[in-house]
C-alpha cells in the first residue's frame, strides 16, 4: 500500500457517519458534542476532498445521495472494525488494576447501588467504576459501557448475558391519594392524575390490558427521570409507576386499583460483551453484580 497517498481523515469519515445515523447536523452535533458549524465545516471538507456530494437536504433534515449511500457501508464496516479492535484489545489485558464502565437506570444508581459500592471496594479496591447512570440502553459493542443491567432480554449478538432475576412494577401513590378514591375504577374517578415517561404508551397499554381507557389529560407529567417521578409522588396527588422494592421503602406509597390491576413483571439482565468477558477486571465485576445486585439489603 502507497501510505504517503492515503489521505483518508478518520474523524471526518466518523463526522460523515454519524450524521447519516442521525439524520441531521444538529442531532449529530449533540451525539458528538460538537457544535453544528462545527460539523458542518467538517462534513464539507470532507465532500471537498472527495469531490463528491454525500447528502441532500430533505425539509430540515439530511438524506445520503447515491454515492454518500455506497460510502456510508465502507464507513459503517470501518467503524464496527474499529470497535472490534478496542474489545479484543481490552480483552487481552491481565491487569486487574484500571477502569470499568457500568451502566445502571437512574433508581438502580440511587437505591441500590451505593448499598453495594463499600463491598466492591472490599473485593477490588485497584478497580475504579465508571458509573454512567441512563435510563437509555447504552451499546455495549461501541464501548459506552462495559456493563450493564437491562430489563429487556438483548438481542445483540456477541453478547454475555445472565438472568438475574425478576422486578414487578406498579402503580404507585400516596396513601391519602390513593385512599379516596378506593373500590373505584380509574374512569370513574374525575381527579385522575398520572405522571408518565416522554413516551406515554405503555401508561396506556397497561390500563388498556385491563380493559380500561385513560385519557391524555389525566397524564399530567413527563419526565424521563424516574427520581423526580418518585418524588412527585410523595406530594399526594398523583400515580406513577414504581418498582415494588422502592416503593416500599416509602411507607405512605401504595399500590393503586389492586382490586383491578396486576403488576408488571420484567427479567433484570447482567450484560457484558463477549470480547470483554475475557478481562479479568471486567469478569469480576461482572461476578460481583450477579451475585449481588439482586440481594435483598
Amino acid at each position: 500500500m502507497k501510505w504517503q497517498q492515503n489521505q483518508f481523515d478518520w474523524n471526518h469519515a466518523r463526522a460523515f457517519m454519524i450524521v447519516a445515523d442521525e439524520g441531521s447536523l444538529s442531532a449529530a452535533g449533540r451525539a458528538m458534542g460538537v457544535s453544528q458549524p462545527t460539523l458542518g465545516r467538517q462534513i464539507s471538507l470532507f465532500e471537498s476532498k472527495l469531490n463528491l456530494v454525500l447528502f441532500e437536504r430533505i425539509g430540515r433534515g439530511l438524506e445520503l445521495t447515491q454515492a454518500g449511500l455506497r460510502l456510508y457501508e465502507h464507513v459503517k464496516q470501518m467503524s464496527d472494525a474499529a470497535d472490534q479492535f478496542s474489545l479484543v484489545a481490552l480483552g487481552q489485558c491481565n491487569d486487574l488494576q484500571g477502569t470499568v464502565g457500568v451502566s445502571l437506570s437512574q433508581l438502580d444508581a440511587f437505591f441500590k447501588f451505593p448499598q453495594l459500592w463499600p463491598k466492591f471496594q472490599e473485593i477490588a479496591p485497584k478497580i475504579r467504576l465508571d458509573l454512567d447512570v441512563n435510563n437509555q440502553m447504552s451499546d455495549l459493542k461501541r464501548r459506552q459501557s462495559d456493563i450493564a443491567i437491562r430489563y429487556k432480554r438483548p438481542e445483540e449478538p456477541d453478547l454475555i448475558i445472565k438472568k438475574l432475576g425478576e422486578e414487578r412494577v406498579f402503580l404507585y401513590g400516596h396513601k391519602d391519594y390513593v385512599a379516596s378514591f378506593e373500590g373505584k375504577e380509574p374512569q370513574q374517578i374525575s381527579n385522575l392524575r398520572i405522571l408518565g415517561f416522554d413516551q406515554t404508551d405503555q401508561l396506556k397499554n397497561y390500563f388498556a390490558s385491563f380493559g380500561m381507557q385513560i385519557k391524555d389529560e389525566q397524564i399530567v407529567f413527563l419526565t424521563h427521570s424516574q427520581l423526580v417521578q418518585w418524588q412527585l409522588l410523595k406530594q399526594g396527588d398523583a400515580l406513577a409507576l414504581l418498582p415494588d422494592h422502592i416503593a416500599a421503602k416509602d411507607p405512605n406509597l401504595v399500590p393503586a386499583f389492586l382490586p383491578f390491576f396486576k403488576p408488571m413483571s420484567f427479567d433484570v439482565w447482567l450484560v457484558c460483551h463477549g470480547e470483554l468477558h475475557t478481562n479479568p477486571r471486567v469478569r469480576l465485576v461482572f461476578d460481583f453484580f450477579a451475585d449481588h445486585f439482586m440481594r435483598p439489603e
